[in-house]
């Protein structure tokens, strides 16, 4: 009789660890801490005809300061030596173009994700972005075309952070402007089941426009497209368009 009351508590007690278990699990699953594995972005993306323009999320134009309009007109002169084509008249046309104009160009991108660092190498004058985790800005750092970036996940989304930016470039292709303080915010996430990969960037510089604005665009995955080279100087113009095949 007391081996059969001792074997039922310890049925009890293993039917309440299993139950425990199994709340764990479900909190876990629904919020309260659990970790899915974050996707692999790895692989090539090319849109070989973006739009001209950049695609506002809920259309419209930037919004403008009256700051932000002067040095827009201001930006005229600059812009007419990045035009592509004539290419290579001026090395201006040779410079990196920044994390939102770079979307405009018909050039593939390539992402090499490993470990606590994550790669953003476009083949347009062979720019390159190191994305770092778990990191934070150095307030020391140098200011760059292309700014410094730093990322975290969220779930499936790729959240860059990126700011310390150089006033050297432009936003887009008409030469919208944008301060020292310039911050983008690009969540990058695939989609059609990894077939392809969207870039939402959020701008945000006060000085410039009067409040943050976003940017889409979605690259399709491509297997059958590598990098190639880009060559880039004074009357010297060389790209997977004026090679010979």
């Amino acid at each position: 009789m007391g081996e059969q009351v001792v074997v039922r508590k310890m049925k009890i007690g293993q039917r309440l660890l299993v139950a425990a278990a199994s709340l764990g699990v479900f909190a876990l699953v629904h919020g309260q801490g659990w970790a899915a594995p974050a996707p692999d972005l790895s692989g090539v993306y090319f849109n070989a005809h973006p739009p001209k323009t950049l695609q506002i999320v809920g259309g419209g134009a930037p919004p403008l300061t009256a700051a932000g309009k002067a040095a827009l007109a201001a930006n005229a002169p600059a812009v007419a030596k990045t035009k592509i084509p004539p290419a290579g008249q001026d090395m201006e046309a040779c410079l990196p173009v920044g994390p939102t104009r770079i979307l405009q160009q018909p050039y593939p991108m390539e992402i090499v994700q490993k470990g606590d660092v994550l790669l953003l190498i476009w083949e347009q004058n062979h720019i390159s972005e190191q994305v770092y985790f778990n990191d934070k800005p150095d307030p020391d750092a140098d200011w760059a075309y292309m700014g410094n970036s730093f990322g975290h996940w969220n779930g499936s989304t790729l959240v860059v952070e990126t700011s310390q930016f150089n006033t050297m470039t432009f936003l887009d292709d008409n030469g919208l402007p944008h301060s020292e303080n310039l911050k983008v915010e690009r969540r990058i996430r695939l989609l059609q089941g990894g077939k392809a990969l969207e870039i939402l960037a959020t701008v945000t510089d006060p000085e410039m426009y009067t409040k943050p604005w976003t940017v889409r665009a979605v690259l399709p995955r491509r297997t059958d497209v590598k990098i190639e080279e880009f060559i880039c100087g004074i009357r010297n113009w060389e790209t997977r368009y004026t090679r010979a095949r």
